[in-house]
Protein backbone atom coordinates (compact mmCIF):
# COMPACT_ATOMS: atom_id res chain seq x y z
CA UNK A 1 0.00 0.00 0.00
CA UNK A 2 2.29 3.01 -1.15
CA UNK A 3 2.25 6.33 0.41
CA UNK A 4 0.06 5.12 3.21
CA UNK A 5 -0.44 6.74 6.38
CA UNK A 6 -0.01 4.29 9.72
CA UNK A 7 -2.52 4.80 12.58
CA UNK A 8 -4.90 3.12 14.91
CA UNK A 9 -8.75 2.49 14.63
CA UNK A 10 -10.90 5.42 16.62
CA UNK A 11 -13.35 2.30 17.19
CA UNK A 12 -13.93 0.12 20.99
CA UNK A 13 -9.79 1.06 22.20
CA UNK A 14 -8.30 -1.93 21.12
CA UNK A 15 -6.32 0.25 18.98
CA UNK A 16 -5.85 -1.63 16.05
CA UNK A 17 -3.42 -0.93 12.95
CA UNK A 18 -4.77 1.09 9.99
CA UNK A 19 -3.28 1.53 7.11
CA UNK A 20 -4.84 4.69 4.81
CA UNK A 21 -4.53 6.02 1.68
CA UNK A 22 -5.91 8.22 -0.45
CA UNK A 23 -7.88 6.85 -3.22
CA UNK A 24 -7.25 9.15 -6.12
CA UNK A 25 -10.80 10.62 -6.03
CA UNK A 26 -11.08 12.66 -2.76
CA UNK A 27 -11.81 9.76 -0.67
CA UNK A 28 -9.26 7.23 1.41
CA UNK A 29 -8.80 3.57 1.08
CA UNK A 30 -8.42 1.70 4.54
CA UNK A 31 -6.50 -1.61 5.18
CA UNK A 32 -5.50 -3.99 8.56
CA UNK A 33 -2.16 -3.22 9.02
CA UNK A 34 -0.42 -6.37 8.82
CA UNK A 35 2.35 -5.58 11.42
CA UNK A 36 0.75 -4.42 14.11
CA UNK A 37 0.71 -6.49 17.08
CA UNK A 38 -3.03 -6.23 18.20
CA UNK A 39 -4.62 -7.00 14.70
CA UNK A 40 -2.33 -8.44 12.37
CA UNK A 41 -3.63 -7.26 9.37
CA UNK A 42 -7.31 -8.21 10.26
CA UNK A 43 -10.20 -5.61 10.61
CA UNK A 44 -13.39 -5.98 12.23
CA UNK A 45 -16.64 -4.71 9.91
CA UNK A 46 -16.97 -1.33 12.33
CA UNK A 47 -12.67 -0.81 11.18
CA UNK A 48 -13.32 -2.24 7.76
CA UNK A 49 -15.68 0.35 6.81
CA UNK A 50 -14.36 3.32 8.57
CA UNK A 51 -13.58 5.01 4.73
CA UNK A 52 -17.06 5.48 4.33
CA UNK A 53 -17.11 7.40 7.81
CA UNK A 54 -14.71 10.24 6.04
CA UNK A 55 -16.72 12.22 4.74
CA UNK A 56 -20.28 13.72 5.42
CA UNK A 57 -22.60 12.45 2.77
CA UNK A 58 -25.34 9.82 5.19
CA UNK A 59 -23.98 11.59 8.19
CA UNK A 60 -26.47 13.46 10.80
CA UNK A 61 -24.95 17.14 10.98
CA UNK A 62 -27.83 19.14 12.74
CA UNK A 63 -30.44 17.79 15.46
CA UNK A 64 -33.66 16.66 13.28
CA UNK A 65 -37.38 15.51 15.19
CA UNK A 66 -38.94 13.62 13.38
CA UNK A 67 -36.77 14.25 10.58
CA UNK A 68 -37.09 17.74 10.36
CA UNK A 69 -34.36 20.18 11.87
CA UNK A 70 -35.70 21.91 14.52
CA UNK A 71 -36.01 25.78 14.12
CA UNK A 72 -32.76 27.84 15.72
CA UNK A 73 -31.09 24.11 15.99
CA UNK A 74 -27.10 24.16 16.25
CA UNK A 75 -24.83 22.20 13.84
CA UNK A 76 -23.51 19.46 16.18
CA UNK A 77 -20.42 19.05 14.21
Amino acid sequence: MGDALRTTCPYCGVGCGILARPDGRGGVCVAGDPDHPANRGRLCPKGAALAETTGPEGRLLWPRIGGVRPVGSRRLT
